[in-house]
């Protein structure tokens, strides 16, 4: 009996000893497995590399392209400062010059009432007056204003402001300006004021 149980006892260890063996991993698999999965992920960013890589025809081609740009945009710049400076001087000229006609209106004034015979004024008096009447049309000529003071031409709303109508016999001379009450004044095409006038009116 005691022979039986020991066999019995060899035979259980015996049957144990594979069941522990399978339990140990298998390296080599799992090495194998680790470098190719290794090998794989570094192609990959190399491939990626070599495909994202531009040429140096295409980085010279870019660079151009960047400074033509560069170019275009300060011309466009310069152009823009320029216009804008313009029109900042326009706008200053004709706010300056429409403060002075209410002087250069004075001026016509006086003149008038000197040959009316309104006023009796020392001769010399009248001539330095003159001089400053002269001086202040010099200075709008210089800078370009035009005097818009011409009679018997086609109303232009746009330099004209009728303030009376008078009727006339002659069909051409119907909507044109009979005569100018206030003269006007403009810059280029940038009116300061609009000439004051009588427009004739043809009734059939």
């Amino acid at each position: 009996m005691g022979r039986i149980m020991l066999r019995g006892k060899g035979k259980k260890k015996a049957d144990n000893e594979p069941a522990a063996e399978s339990k140990e991993p298998n390296l080599d698999h799992e090495e194998k497995g680790q470098n190719s999965a290794g090998t794989v992920e570094a192609a990959v960013p190399a491939a990626e590399t070599a495909v994202q890589e531009p040429s140096p025809e295409d980085k010279l081609a870019e660079v151009q392209d960047k400074y033509l740009r560069a170019v275009a945009e300060l011309d466009n710049f310069k152009k823009r400062a320029e216009r804008e400076k313009n029109e900042l001087s326009s706008y200053i000229k004709v706010s300056l010059f429409r403060d002075l006609l209410p002087v250069l209106d004075d001026f016509g004034r006086f003149f008038e009432h000197v040959e009316n015979g309104e006023a009796v004024l020392d001769q010399g008096f009248v001539q330095g007056i003159e001089l400053i009447h002269k001086s202040l049309l010099k200075l709008f000529e210089k800078h370009g204003v035009e005097a818009i003071e011409k009679a018997g031409v086609p109303v232009d709303y746009n330099i004209h402001e009728a303030v009376l109508t008078q009727p006339v016999e002659n069909k051409d001379q119907d909507h044109t300006v009979v005569q100018i009450l206030e003269v006007g004044y403009r810059i280029g095409d940038k009116l300061i004021r609009p000439a004051k006038g009588k427009v004739g009116l043809f009734n059939q």
